[in-house]
């Protein structure tokens, strides 16, 4: 089943981020891939995250699906391309056979590893990119200008902060997401049922207003892999927002790997009433990804 058919199902989705290299050996990213094999519904591949240089993502997500089978979402940013690479790069895309994307803004060059040579463009940001991608899925350009042998038919994906939706603002981005094309959305870790309830509530109210339901919801999961990455991720990265609790056990525990694990297993537990899916993000630690899908659902089923 095709990642937008077990969308639609109502089925829970599962997927997993995997970063490309900072190189052009993909071995072990191919590893960890294959690992995933009737584990997950797709991997997820991010564009330069935190503005620091890895292999295309686009490269990377093509390597994926052609190396396992396993469909690949395809992370594009607007932060390194004007409007005609944008376009390109989505054609291209596509005609690759990467038919699902998530549409991204794009972490500021400031922060990353490229920072005194790099110059950021962000001709658009991820509600306008959406709708280049909306142009493209009808068969028509930026210019509304016809493509020819048709359009694309990408199945899109939106990012969601739950911690910053008290903002007026935030809660506007959001209504301008729902008013666009998106199959699903994807959040930032969550760790307790609260913000995601009030999420829910947001999401049902923008749904009435626009006579439409709310796309399907995958909840982001990181699992830490010790207490010094976790307090490394709340400093740097936004959107991130590790409990202190879960960070305090894991520097008490001598195996804080299985700690984590174990921690997100019963995370997993608690919040998959509130989830139409998870998507896992495993900072550090991909080799045990694996164990952490089994840990994760074996609970969840028991």
């Amino acid at each position: 089943m095709s990642l937008r058919d077990k969308l639609a199902s109502g089925q829970p989705v599962i997927t997993v981020e995997l970063s490309p290299p900072k190189g052009t050996d993909v071995s072990r990213l191919l590893e960890h891939a294959l690992a995933l094999k009737g584990k997950v519904d797709a991997i997820n591949v991010p564009d330069c995250q935190l503005s620091m240089l890895k292999m295309s993502s686009m490269a990377a997500s093509k390597l994926i699906q052609d190396h396992t089978g396993i469909e690949a979402v395809w992370q594009l940013t607007c932060r390194d391309r004007n409007l005609i690479a944008l376009q390109a790069d989505l054609l291209g895309g596509y005609a690759l056979g990467l038919h699902n994307i998530l549409a991204l803004t794009g972490d500021p060059v400031q922060i990353g590893d490229q920072k005194e040579h790099a110059k950021q463009v962000f001709h658009l940001e991820s509600v306008r990119l959406l709708d280049l991608v909306g142009a493209l899925n009808t068969g028509n350009d930026a210019c509304g200008q016809g493509l020819k042998g048709g359009g694309t038919d990408f199945t899109v994906g939106a990012a969601i902060n739950p911690f910053k939706l008290g903002n007026r603002a935030q809660q506007l981005r959001l209504k301008q997401k729902m008013e666009r094309p998106v199959h699903f959305f994807q959040t930032q870790p969550v760790y307790h049922p609260e913000p995601v309830e009030a999420m829910l509530t947001l999401l049902r109210d923008l749904g009435d207003q626009l006579g439409c339901p709310p796309p399907r919801l995958l909840l982001g999961i990181i699992p830490p892999h010790s207490a010094q990455a976790a307090r490394r991720m709340n400093r740097e990265i936004v959107g991130v927002n590790i409990p202190e609790s879960f960070i305090s056990l894991l520097e008490r525990s001598s195996q804080p790997v299985l700690e984590s694990i174990r921690y997100c297993a019963e995370v997993v537990q608690e919040l998959k009433p509130f989830a139409d899916g998870f998507h896992f993000m495993p900072v550090g630690m991909p080799s045990k990804v694996g164990l952490l899908l089994d840990e994760c659902f074996a609970l969840s089923s028991s």
